[in-house]
C-alpha cells in the first residue's frame, strides 16, 4: 500500500534507469578489459610523446643534412627489417597463441627457433649485401655492421614483442618498443649534441645500442617456460615455412608503404627536406594509434576465433576494432585544426612545413581508422595474399606518383601520393574481406 515504486512524481522508472546506468558504468570501469584499455591508452600516450620528442630532438639538435641522413638510414633499416622479419610478428601471434592455448610446448619451441634462425640469416645477408646496396641507391646507410645490426635488432624486437603478447604481456610489451626506444633515442641525440658529436654515423650506432637494450627487456617477457626446445625434423617446421611465404610478400609491400615516401623525398626533393617530412609522418602515425591498439588487444582473439570457425565472434571483433581506431583518430586529428603553432613549437623552423604535410598525410589515414584491424583480420584468417596484392597496388601508386608529384610539388607532392596509396589499398582490402569472410567492416 505504501510502495511508491509505481506512483508518479519523484519515484519514476527514470530514476531506476539512471541508477542502473550508473551501476553499469561502474561495473564496466572495474572490468579487466576496461583496465587493459586504460593502461594501453596511457602507455600509448607516453609512446606518442616519446616518439615526437625523439624526432624533435634530432630535428632541433642536429644539422639538417645529418638529421636527414639519419632518417633515411632509419627508413632503410626499417624496410629491410619489416620486409624480411616483419612476418615473425604474425607468426608469433597466429601460431604462438594456438600453441600456448593447446599446451603444445614442443611446437612453441620450434616456432621460437624458427624466428631466431630467420633473424640470424637476415643479419648475415644484410651485412654481405650492404656495399652493393649503398652503391646502387646512393643513400647514406652508414657502416655495414651498424646497418646490419640495426636491421637485425629491429626484427628481433618485432618477434620478441609478438612472443611477449602470446605470453599475455600485452600492455607490458608496449613499454620497451614504444616508450623506451624513442626515449632512448632522444637521450642519445641529446648526449651526442652535448658531446659535440651531432653527426649521422654516431647517432646510427647509438640507436643500435638502444635497440639492444629494448630487445633485452622484451626477452624477459617471452613464454620461455611454456616452450620446450628439442631437435626436430625439418618437415615439422613446414607450417611456418608455408605461412612465411605470403607473409613475406605482405611484409615487403606493407613496409614499403611506410618507408618509401621518405626515401623518395630524399632522392627526388632533397635530403634536407627529409626532417620536416619525417616530423609530419611521425605525427600522422598517431592517428593509427587505435588500429595498433586493436591489433594488440584483438589479435590473439581473432586467431582463436578463426581457428574455431566462430563467425559471430569475428564480426564483433571487426566492429570493435573499427570503433576503437576511429575514436583515437578523432582525438589525434583535433590538434591539427589549431594551426601550425604546435608544430613550430616542437620542430622549430621545420614546423610550419611539417604541419601542412601532416594535414595531407592524416587525411589519407582516415579510411585506415574507419575499417580498423584490416591487416590483422586478413593475416590471421589466412588471407595474407589478398592483403599483399592490395597493398602492392598502393606501393605501385606511391612509386609511380611519388616521383612525379614530388618533382612538381616537392614534399607536398610525395605526401599526396602517400595519402592516395594508403586510401586505395585500405578500401580495396576491406571490400574484399567483407565478401570473403561474410562480415561487415566498419564501426556501424
Amino acid at each position: 500500500m505504501h510502495d511508491t515504486g509505481n506512483t508518479p512524481g519523484q519515484h519514476t522508472p527514470n530514476g531506476g534507469r539512471l541508477r542502473g546506468l550508473w551501476v553499469y558504468v561502474q561495473t564496466a570501469m572495474r572490468s579487466p578489459k576496461a583496465g587493459k584499455i586504460a593502461g594501453l591508452t596511457a602507455l600509448r600516450g607516453l609512446a606518442a610523446l616519446g616518439s615526437l620528442i625523439s624526432v624533435a630532438a634530432i630535428v632541433r639538435l642536429f644539422p639538417v643534412d645529418a638529421a636527414g641522413e639519419f632518417f633515411v638510414f632509419l627508413a632503410a633499416a626499417q624496410f629491410v627489417a619489416g620486409a624480411a622479419l616483419g612476418p615473425l610478428l604474425m607468426l608469433a601471434i597466429r601460431f604462438g597463441s594456438v600453441h600456448k592455448a593447446d599446451g603444445d610446448r614442443e611446437a612453441l619451441g620450434r616456432l621460437i627457433l624458427f624466428g631466431a634462425a630467420a633473424i640470424a640469416l637476415q643479419a648475415g645477408s644484410v651485412w654481405l649485401a650492404h656495399p652493393l646496396a649503398s652503391d646502387m641507391t646512393g643513400m647514406a646507410l652508414g657502416e655495414a655492421w651498424v646497418f646490419a645490426a640495426v636491421a637485425a635488432l629491429s626484427g628481433a624486437m618485432i618477434f620478441l614483442g609478438g612472443l611477449a603478447r602470446v605470453n599475455g604481456k600485452v600492455i607490458a610489451a608496449i613499454v620497451p618498443e614504444n616508450v623506451l626506444r624513442p626515449a632512448g633515442l632522444a637521450v642519445a641525440a641529446l648526449g651526442l649534441w652535448l658531446a659535440g658529436s651531432a653527426v649521422f654515423p654516431a647517432l646510427s650506432a647509438a640507436y643500435g645500442v638502444v635497440l639492444l637494450a629494448v630487445c633485452a627487456v622484451l626477452a624477459a617477457m617471452g613464454p620461455w617456460r611454456a616452450a620446450r626446445f628439442t631437435r626436430s625434423q625439418l618437415d615439422t617446421y613446414r607450417p611456418y615455412f608455408k605461412a612465411y611465404g605470403p607473409l613475406l610478400v605482405y611484409g615487403l609491400v606493407s613496409t614499403a608503404l611506410i618507408t618509401f615516401d621518405i626515401i623518395i623525398v630524399s632522392q627526388i626533393v632533397a635530403v634536407e627536406a627529409v626532417p620536416a617530412y619525417k616530423a609530419a609522418v611521425q605525427y600522422a602515425m598517431l592517428l593509427a594509434t587505435g588500429v595498433i591498439f586493436a591489433n594488440l588487444i584483438y589479435g590473439p582473439q581473432i586467431a582463436i576465433a578463426h581457428q574455431r570457425g566462430d563467425l559471430p565472434a569475428l564480426q564483433r571483433l571487426a566492429r570493435s576494432s573499427s570503433r576503437l581506431a576511429l575514436g583515437f583518430y578523432a582525438l589525434a586529428f583535433a590538434p591539427l585544426l589549431t594551426g601550425p603553432w604546435l608544430f613550430e613549437l616542437a620542430f622549430g623552423a621545420a614546423g610550419r612545413e611539417a604541419w601542412l604535410l601532416a594535414l595531407i598525410l592524416c587525411a589519407g589515414r582516415f579510411v585506415n581508422a574507419w575499417f580498423g584491424s584490416v591487416t590483422n583480420l586478413a593475416n590471421l584468417t589466412g588471407r595474407t595474399t589478398l592483403l599483399a596484392l592490395m597493398q602492392g597496388g598502393g606501393v605501385v601508386i606511391l612509386i609511380v606518383l611519388g616521383p612525379v608529384l614530388g618533382g612538381e610539388l616537392g614534399s607536398i607532392g610525395v605526401a599526396i601520393a602517400s595519402a592516395l596509396a594508403m586510401t586505395s589499398w585500405n578500401v580495396g582490402a576491406s571490400i574484399a574481406l567483407q565478401r570473403s569472410l561474410n562480415i561487415k567492416m566498419g564501426p556501424i
